[in-house]
């Protein structure tokens, strides 16, 4: 029995010293100040409670499937990286089928609104998300898909097929209406082909034909829904009770915690934004927190992603790199997306604010996420003589 715990002391602490615990400990630091904040919102903004305990038990499941997936070698994706891919498209087909689910409405086959996306399955107990597993799945193979031809990436034939790997998870994106998710996959899909030495007349070239199928999918292929959430940035004040509701009282609720908030049982608390909760959390950590709030919230973000990069630097070989550079761009797209939408500076799209937002899928895949890069620190580890 002895040896056993001796044993067990030294695993824990071996694990202790090999591990990024800043990381870790900041990933963790943001769930909880995430759970008060979602509470704080019962009954007014939110009619149950079911949000928070989804956060909790979230949040729970995330932290052990990341401390899991930190002790696999992340050089072991070879193995598995076809079941990985089948396993997440497959996933993402579900919502086509009866247990598929449109966001805030109920069927798949009911009628709907134009604003709902066909990317939600039910389990029974609950609803997921598959698209975000997707996130996962993409960056691991995209990043080990690169590094098999990271010699030859600038051959023709090599880059189409990186390219065709890209568009099937965009593509499946499409269908599903999530435009918002998809151009997380398309950022992903930059960062990792800039960061593995593509030529800049291939990356020029593509820059080029993104702005012009931008532009085209804008005048002609964009539902109408999101030309209104365009628009309204810049008439903001005349569409506050249409297309801009959403974000002028968002606006409005995150100016009102001025400098250093109103706490969480403050009798002026503002409710009336829809998804509070979610895409809108950071207007309601302005209220609660204030400026100072905010601006803490937003060096975490800067911190987090810089330290994302310096595991990146550190990586053994150039599949950690990778697929470090995929996870970086995932966090910080999604940040960056997710406050400019309150700020409203940018269209409401849905993107999560990472570990803040509520969300099951949400906050599992981004646990997951930070699982493989404590894999990738853990097996980069070097020990020093102190």
């Amino acid at each position: 029995m002895k040896i056993f715990f001796r044993e067990l002391y030294f695993s824990i602490q071996h694990y202790f010293k090999t591990t990024d615990m800043f990381l870790f400990c900041m990933s963790i630091g943001a769930s909880i100040l995430t759970l008060p904040l979602i509470f704080s919102l019962y009954p007014e903004a939110i009619s149950t409670l079911r949000p928070f305990y989804v956060q909790i038990g979230a949040t729970i499941v995330g932290i052990i499937v990341a401390i899991i997936i930190s002790n696999i070698d992340y050089h072991k994706i070879k193995k598995f990286c076809t079941h990985v891919s089948i396993l997440a498209i497959g996933l993402n087909i579900l919502p086509f089928t009866p247990i598929g689910k449109l966001r805030g409405d109920d069927l798949l086959t009911s009628a709907g609104s134009g604003s709902a996306n066909l990317n939600w399955v039910s389990i029974g107990f609950t609803r997921i998300q598959p698209s975000e597993f997707l996130k996962i799945a993409f960056i691991l193979t995209f990043s080990y898909h690169c590094y098999v031809v990271l010699k030859y990436i600038n051959q023709p034939k090599i880059f189409m097929k990186l390219l065709l790997h890209a568009m099937v998870p965009i593509a499946i994106i499409y269908i599903q209406k999530d435009y918002g998710t998809m151009s997380v996959f398309l950022f992903i899909t930059a960062c990792i082909l800039l960061i593995a030495n593509t030529n800049w007349k291939i990356i020029s070239f593509m820059a080029g034909m993104g702005a012009l199928f931008l532009f085209l999918f804008y005048n002609n292929k964009l539902p109408a829904y999101l030309t209104k959430r365009v628009k309204v940035l810049w008439n903001l004040e005349q569409e506050r009770l249409g297309a801009g509701h959403q974000q002028y009282t968002a606006r409005i609720t995150l100016a009102t915690g001025k400098i250093f908030g109103k706490g969480f049982n403050s009798p002026d608390m503002i409710y009336s934004t829809s998804e509070l909760h979610n895409d809108m959390i950071f207007a309601h950590i302005g209220q609660v927190f204030g400026f100072l709030g905010c601006i803490s919230v937003l060096i975490w973000i800067v911190i987090y992603c810089l330290r994302i990069l310096q595991i990146a630097r550190n990586a053994k070989d150039n599949l950690g790199l990778l697929i470090c550079v995929g996870a970086f761009a995932m966090m910080f797209f999604q940040a960056a997306i997710n406050i400019g939408m309150v700020l409203c500076v940018l269209p409401v799209i849905g993107i999560p604010l990472p570990f803040l937002s509520a969300g099951g899928s949400s906050v599992v895949s981004t646990y997951i996420v930070l699982g493989v890069l404590l894999s990738v620190h853990k097996h980069s580890y070097k020990p020093t003589l102190f």
